[in-house]
């Protein structure tokens, strides 16, 4: 669960990150995440996320929302079975508390972009 959120900062749990991190759907989070290209998500941004096959990968684009999805990249994870939900981070925040306390037996993973 995630404690709060402000701009270049999350808290889980008691640990405070200050970096662009992935929480994986088994909890464990990576920090320090970073894209080849800084704000856009691609395919490759997403290695350490695909071999766990979540059901559902949440993106949290930034605070001013500036982070975006490669041309294609939504209609290659659904066609691996993935559902890819991209919101501002503070809406990608509440999606992922609300989504694993209602269901947490789901795989979900989330990536949030911590500023603009």
């Amino acid at each position: 669960m995630i404690t709060s959120f402000a701009f270049g900062q999350m808290v889980i749990g008691t640990d405070t990150y200050t970096a662009d991190l992935i929480i994986l759907p088994d909890r464990r989070i990576l920090p320090d995440w970073r894209r080849k290209e800084g704000h856009v998500l691609d395919m490759p941004d997403l290695e350490s996320v695909l071999p766990l096959r979540p059901n559902l990968i949440i993106v949290g684009t930034g605070v001013n929302d500036r982070m975006k999805m490669a041309p294609g990249l939504p209609k290659a994870l659904f066609a691996m079975g993935i559902e890819l939900k991209a919101l501002a981070t503070d809406a990608a925040v509440a999606m992922f508390n609300t989504t694993i306390a209602q269901t947490p037996d789901k795989a979900v993973s989330a990536c949030f972009h911590l500023t603009c």
